[in-house]
């Protein structure tokens, strides 16, 4: 599409998995968000795309849906910018804001998967733990917060992460950008390893781990597990077995998944944890992992790669 600023090009898109492509290919300076796709789950996927690319942008909505969807949507106050429309509004206001944000100096992009494996430490990976992950809503932005602070050679990681079922290569993709370590969907059968990180996501069928070593992922159809599937429950009792040699812990996310087998690897020896209050953007996974006694200690995001990565050389 033409635009009226010279030099500058205008995508649009009336679906969220076309917007997504376009920014992955484009890496657009600025985006406006009709209303309507804030709501939707897998917003969350199109807002850390947007971080990784340092794309700015607001969601449009009229002046008397603001508040409430600040206070419907906790991914809102995370970042996004809102630009309220009431019926005094002129155009030119929309023109002179737009004109605002596309001339404000970018931030320096995200790193690259190179530049990770670059910055990251690369001490060999002496141990035999494996460290599990479940988390949903706010977990995409926590996994990319996390796991940009996980080694090449990190411990043999695997994660559950609630999203739409049309995102889970995105999520995947757009982890392994930033992450010095591999980062691979979930597939069965495939044997566990220092440096790669495996996860679940959109997918139809639960992920778990074998018991015997050397460990390997399993997929499994079957029900919802704690309403969800892939369910973080499935995967962390899965892990029973070996509980001694595992880590885990449970991120921002609506509900409980997760929480009642966390409390099973715990009793069973494993070190868990789950992130705190004030770094969640939804303590609900959280709050029941702590209040259950399934997690060991609370620990804030920034803090959390580092704390399993110790955890792993105990």
């Amino acid at each position: 599409m033409e635009s009226a600023y010279p030099g500058i090009q205008v995508l649009l898109a009336n679906n969220l998995m076309t917007a997504y492509n376009q920014a992955e290919a484009a890496s657009p300076t600025f985006a406006f968000v009709e209303d309507g796709f804030t709501k939707l789950p897998e917003f969350e996927m199109m807002m850390a795309m947007f971080s990784a690319l340092d794309t700015r942008w607001v969601s449009v909505m009229d002046s008397h849906s603001a508040a409430p969807a600040r206070k419907s949507n906790p991914l809102l106050d995370r970042g996004a910018g809102i630009f309220e429309l009431s019926k005094s509004d002129h155009p030119v206001q929309f023109v002179q804001y737009f004109d605002m944000m596309v001339k404000a100096p970018r931030r320096s992009a995200a790193p690259s998967r190179q530049s990770a494996r670059g910055g990251a430490p690369a001490a060999a990976n002496d141990t035999d733990k494996i460290i599990l992950i479940g988390s949903s809503t706010g977990g995409v932005e926590a996994l990319r917060s996390l796991l940009v602070g996980f080694p090449a050679n990190c411990p043999p990681t695997v994660i559950v992460q609630h999203t739409g079922k049309n995102f889970g290569a995105g999520l995947v993709a757009l982890l392994d950008r930033i992450c010095a370590a591999s980062v691979v969907g979930a597939e069965d059968s495939i044997a566990l390893k220092p440096g790669t990180v495996h996860i679940a996501a959109g997918q139809k069928r639960h992920l778990g781990l074998t018991p015997r070593q050397p460990h390997k992922t399993r997929l499994k159809e079957g029900p919802a597990i704690s309403g969800h599937t892939p369910s973080v429950d499935a995967l962390f009792s899965s892990a029973v077995p070996f509980a001694k040699n595992v880590v885990a812990t449970i991120l921002t996310g609506m509900g409980q998944d997760g929480a009642k087998g966390l409390l099973e690897l715990r009793k069973a020896g494993a070190t868990t944890f789950a992130q705190d209050e004030q770094s969640s953007v939804v303590y609900g996974m959280p709050r029941v992992a702590w209040q259950t006694g399934a997690a060991q200690k609370q620990v804030s995001l920034a803090r959390m790669a580092g704390t399993l990565l110790q955890a792993c050389k105990a």
